[in-house]
């Protein structure tokens, strides 16, 4: 029950800021729109030689801005790095909880938050301005909130890969720029991971930054299988126990820089 708890309480303190986060919303569209207009200039008279037409990357952007703010726009690090800068977090790994479930339910209920007040509000203007896909086929609903549901533990098991490192260097930035960049790059927030050059294009496909943004945004699309969620499931189980080792790791190597 104590994560429940610390999941709900989490949900409860980004209520007090939803004015603040409209602005967020409003900045997340425009760029969105940007991305758009940018995709209908580079494809407008050239839909015949492209996979996707104006109206399927009017679609995916829309989808992906979406799709950011559960699985793409996470805390730097989950905070753990301020724990081990301050050194809360020798107080953290000796409670009687899991460490890792203790930060990584905080982030969930900020996660849950981001989906109802800025994922839906930020589909809803897409869908009243460019227009909003809604998938045909029923079973695409189940798959898509099994891909969603990966695809926010693989974000967050990414991010805390980056958190826990703090307990071997207290500088974490370099690590976060990697991961976001990654997750953008070849996550397929700015280009589809098909209009990659190959090799680069089929490897992308099963590493686990595709499995965080493109293959929810393609589900939704209906523009993939469903077995897709093979490749998710996986690095859900191997980041999942690569995180609980080394916390275990980090527990026997823990150095604490004053305070």
């Amino acid at each position: 029950m104590v994560y429940w708890i610390l999941l709900q309480k989490s949900f409860m303190r980004n209520l007090q800021y939803k004015v603040a986060h409209l602005i967020n919303n409003a900045a997340s569209a425009i760029f969105g729109f940007v991305f758009i207009a940018i995709w209908t200039g580079v494809l407008q008279g050239k839909e015949s030689e492209s996979p996707y037409g104006v109206l399927d990357m009017t679609y995916y952007i829309a989808a992906v801005q979406c799709i950011l703010w559960v699985s793409g726009f996470l805390t730097a690090g989950l905070n753990i790095q301020n724990g081990v800068r301050n050194g809360a977090i020798s107080l953290e790994l000796v409670r009687p909880t899991n460490f890792f479930l203790y930060v990584t339910s905080q982030e969930a209920g900020r996660l849950v938050y981001n989906f109802f007040f800025r994922s839906i509000p930020i589909g809803i203007v897409f869908a009243l301005t460019v227009g909003f896909y809604v998938p045909q086929h029923v079973p695409t609903y189940l798959f898509l909130c099994i891909s969603i549901f990966l695809a926010i533990i693989i974000s967050i098991n990414l991010h805390y890969l980056v958190g826990i490192s703090a307990c071997w260097t207290t500088e974490i930035s370099w690590a976060h720029f990697v991961n976001f960049t990654l997750l953008a790059g070849l996550g397929g927030q700015f280009v589809p991971i098909d209009f990659l050059p190959a090799p680069l294009s089929v490897i992308t496909h099963y590493l686990p930054f595709a499995s965080a943004i493109y293959y929810p945004v393609m589900i939704f699309l209906e523009k993939s299988s469903s077995s897709v969620i093979f490749i998710q499931l996986f690095w859900t189980i191997v980041l999942t126990i690569m995180n609980l080792w080394l916390t275990e790791r980090a527990r026997q190597k823990l150095e604490i820089q004053g305070g």
